[in-house]
């Protein structure tokens, strides 16, 4: 049995996909490359504890903002999905609302109304051709990264709260 050239064909073009990256859209897996470390102004009473840290994501408002948590894994959190990691220096910083920040690049939240994020440790399947009415529940991870691989879309993810 011989197989049609354009089968052959196909197969070379779906491998390809495959070995460049392109059989998961919207999740990036690339570990973003952190900017220079700057100052950034918060209001004081959104700026982390002395010795903690936090992710901003300055596309989002205040009141959907991570909240504080260890600053190894804010690094490590914002190196493979976006935003600014801020941390305080001084007592006085915090009350001048004084942040020192390193920025790791945008967030996935374009077009994303705040009341739809995943709440703090969850994801969410985003696909932008859905009405809010009909995109996926916030979800475990895992579940989220799977339904994104299945359906095509972006995985919106919240970071949470150290977990102890």
């Amino acid at each position: 049995m011989t197989i049609p050239r354009s089968f052959e064909l196909l197969a070379c073009i779906a491998l390809a996909l495959v070995a460049a990256g392109c059989a998961a859209p919207g999740i990036d897996e690339r570990p973003r490359t952190p900017g220079k470390q700057m100052e950034f102004q918060l209001s004081p009473e959104h700026m982390p504890p002395l010795g903690s840290c936090r992710i901003w994501y300055v596309e989002l408002p205040a009141y959907v903002q991570p909240t504080p948590m260890s600053c190894a894994r804010a690094h490590s959190l914002a190196a493979k999905h976006g935003g600014r990691v801020v941390s305080a220096i001084s007592r006085k910083s915090i009350e001048e609302g004084r942040a020192l920040a390193i920025d790791y690049g945008p967030g996935n939240y374009a077009n994303v109304p705040p009341g739809m994020l995943p709440p703090p440790g969850y994801c969410r399947a985003w696909q932008d051709r859905l009405p809010e009415a009909k995109q996926a529940p916030a979800m475990p991870c895992a579940k989220a990264e799977q339904l994104v691989r299945e359906r095509g879309g972006r995985l919106l993810y919240m970071p949470g709260p150290d977990l102890k």
